[in-house]
């Protein structure tokens, strides 16, 4: 079960660099392929580690994570996050079976 919503957040860096911009530091992410697995706590520390020098400051849940999940790939976000990867996949056969 994922810990937390932005484990789909850490799990495309690509997205989080296009919204924060310049100073956005890739590095400071988790590089774990289960990122769901991730504690809220340690998922908090490497996002505002990642983005405390960006152009776009401190991440915050209500003004940001609606912009970031717009962005993300859906690929990206499936490779590292088994729980979304399902999600999507009900979805799907749900979809084909209508």
């Amino acid at each position: 079960m994922a810990q937390a919503m932005e484990a789909w957040l850490v799990a495309d860096p690509d997205a989080l660099a296009d919204f924060y911009g310049k100073g956005f530091r890739r590095n400071a992410l988790p590089a774990a392929n289960d990122v769901e697995s991730l504690s809220k706590e340690k998922l908090a520390t490497a996002l505002s580690q990642a983005v405390k020098a960006s152009a776009a400051g401190r991440y915050h849940k209500i003004h940001h994570a609606a912009e970031i999940l717009k962005r993300l790939s859906p690929d990206r976000v499936r490779k590292r996050a088994w729980h979304c990867d399902r999600l999507f996949r009900v979805i799907e056969e749900q979809i084909a079976g209508s």
